[in-house]
């Protein structure tokens, strides 16, 4: 074989051996979506935060986070907040926006942490957050063209809610761009991850720059909220929203409760608002779709906790968590394991069949989830055959189910 047929064949052969691995990713990730049972609950960035589920030692750490059907992480942020990651891929740079690779320590360790995840959860998708908004000062140089700057050369602040000062990275320069789908590729290629999260809304032009660097077999989520607008923009390139929302259940709360809403927000984020756009990026987002609905609220308020399991299981085929509100001066995310989510429902049986008096209903293998939306009235539920509550364990065939609640009626 001449030398020019050899180059050929050899490059025939790096195509053939990419698109396989494409092919095998896209089977693998597919399949864990697909195959995993209902309530599916997710994790963002930070653990279940219980005494019951200690975080001492790196078995801990992956049996409490195999809950979750779905994590996902990023190292600057939780090791600075004091959290140990879960899979634990660590940039090999002390700048980590410089980072070409990954330390050979860390992702060895994350590969074993991966194996050792799905070994207890086999249906787990992992994803991996690429800083793009902002980063602490650490994250580049101080001299870096890659900082956004004021007119007075001043590097502009960005999220102030951390462990210390975020500021603003120069998301338009396109080299810039360039280098977060470098990144965005690295970790994929690592083999630990199976997508890549983008939080704060997103920028078109990067994910567009991410789409093209780690091709349509890995997943892309981006923290879009319930804003249908900017699924609008990303619906070709994204596989889901992380909808990270507070919606107010009144603008009339107590005093005391004011800390954990922001009337702006709740003016903006509504349960009507939320059911919309929960429909619509099931409906409109790239396959497989990873739809991610958190809300915020007290952890002894079980009934929103229940409104927000049952609106994500009868609207979508989404995960869903039930949160600490981020004003709060602990890390934000942090949230209890409820026995809510242990219920064994099975797959779906079919979509939601929205009922005359308001509610949403929906089958499952191991029963219906009923769901009553936010300024609807109680409504009464009543089967042929008698039904364990999920919520109470009483047993019967009618129930009542209130205003922003749902439940789960096992056969």
């Amino acid at each position: 074989m001449n030398k020019r047929i050899t180059i050929i064949a050899g490059l025939s052969m790096m195509l053939i051996t990419s698109c396989t691995t494409s092919s095998n990713r896209t089977e693998s990730i597919s399949r864990r979506i697909e195959s995993r049972d209902f309530p599916s609950v997710f994790q963002a960035w930070y653990p279940i935060d219980m005494p019951d589920y200690p975080l001492e030692t790196n078995e801990q750490r992956i049996e409490a986070a195999a809950k979750h059907d779905l994590i996902f992480e990023e190292p600057l942020s939780q090791i600075g907040e004091g959290y140990d990651l879960v899979l634990g891929l660590v940039w090999d740079h002390k700048h980590h926006g410089l980072a070409g690779s990954f330390t050979t320590e860390s992702l060895e360790q994350a590969l074993a942490n991966r194996r050792e995840a799905l070994e207890i959860n086999p249906n787990m998708v992992f994803l991996f957050e690429i800083r793009w908004r902002d980063a602490p000062m650490s994250f580049l140089p101080e001299d870096s063209p890659w900082w956004l700057r004021d007119s007075s050369g001043t590097i502009v602040k960005g999220w102030l809610g951390g462990w210390e000062p975020f500021y603003k990275l120069n998301y338009d320069n396109p080299e810039f761009q360039d280098n977060v789908a470098r990144q965005a590729k690295i970790s994929i290629e690592s083999g630990v991850y199976d997508g890549v999260m983008l939080d704060w809304s997103g920028h078109l032009e990067i994910i567009k720059k991410i789409r093209n660097a780690i091709g349509d077999s890995a997943l892309i989520m981006v923290n879009i909220h319930d804003d249908i607008e900017d699924g609008r923009l990303y619906k070709d390139y994204i596989n889901g929203s992380f909808m990270e929302l507070n919606p107010s259940d009144s603008l009339s709360m107590p005093v005391e409760e004011l800390v954990l809403f922001s009337r702006e927000d709740a003016n903006k984020r509504s349960w009507d608002k939320i059911r919309e756009a929960l429909v619509w990026f099931e409906d409109s987002l790239q396959k497989p779709t990873i739809n991610c609905l958190e809300v915020w609220g007290n952890r002894d308020d079980l009934q929103r906790m229940r409104a927000t399991t049952a609106l994500g299981l009868t609207h979508s085929n989404g995960y869903v968590l039930y949160a600490d509100p981020n004003p709060l001066k602990t890390p934000d995310h942090l949230h209890d394991w409820y026995p809510f989510w242990d219920v064994s429902l099975g797959k779906t049986l079919g979509d939601r069949v929205d009922k005359e008096d308001g509610s949403s209903w929906r089958e499952f293998e191991g029963g219906t989830v009923v769901y009553n939306h936010y300024s609807n009235p109680t409504v009464t539920v009543t089967f042929n055959e008698e039904r364990k509550r999920a919520s109470d364990g009483s047993a019967g065939k009618e129930f009542t189910v209130a205003s922003r609640d749902g439940d789960i009626f096992l056969k």
